[in-house]
């Protein structure tokens, strides 16, 4: 919070990637009082995609395919676990029962990165439309908060400090973001 609160004056952009929506929003900042510029987002992009591209993706590489709702749920958590345990190693084992085959498979952060490239581009263009509404350059923006478990992965992190020519702040818990906010709104 302090990187926000420290500021007193300027623009703010909020990157919200949760489980199932990606949402930005672009505030101003005047005397301590934010003010609501523009607004954007993916209503149909968020973490559960990146999930789904990773399972897909798995099973094609195994030559494994669901047969039953539960073989999709099952590959679905496994590449969760894969997705979250990849924040903080660069290789992890994919593993779950899925058609009545054990797929164990090792995977990358690089060939996670890589499969789910387009559902980062989406967000970001996501953000770029939310700056055109607001009339901005990436420039003149002065931070940016990340909200919503899903910015937890590098790429986003990577990709969102790239399109703004800054850091976003990491010292917030994602989760906790809003309520942080509304507390002390």
């Amino acid at each position: 919070a302090d990187g926000v609160a420290n500021a007193s004056e300027g623009v703010e952009a909020v990157f919200d990637l949760g489980g199932c929506t990606c949402d930005v929003s672009i505030l101003g900042r005047t005397q301590g009082v934010f003010e609501v510029i523009a607004t954007g987002g993916d209503s149909a992009l968020g973490g559960d995609d990146y999930d789904a591209a990773l399972a897909d993706w798995v099973l094609g590489q195994v030559g494994v395919a669901p047969q039953t709702p539960a073989d999709k749920t099952a590959a679905r958590l496994a590449a969760r676990d894969c997705k979250e345990a990849l924040t903080a190693m660069e290789n992890v084992a994919f593993s779950a029962s899925v058609a009545g085959a054990r797929v164990h498979f090792d995977v990358k952060r690089s060939d996670f990165e890589a499969v789910t490239a387009p559902l980062t581009a989406r967000s970001l263009a996501a953000v770029r439309r939310a700056l055109r509404d607001a009339r901005l350059a990436p420039q003149e923006v002065q931070g940016v908060v990340l909200v919503g478990g899903a910015t937890r992965m590098p790429q986003i992190q990577a990709a969102v400090g790239d399109y703004f020519g800054r850091p976003p702040l990491t010292n917030l818990n994602p989760d906790e973001v809003v309520a942080l906010g509304a507390a002390l709104q």
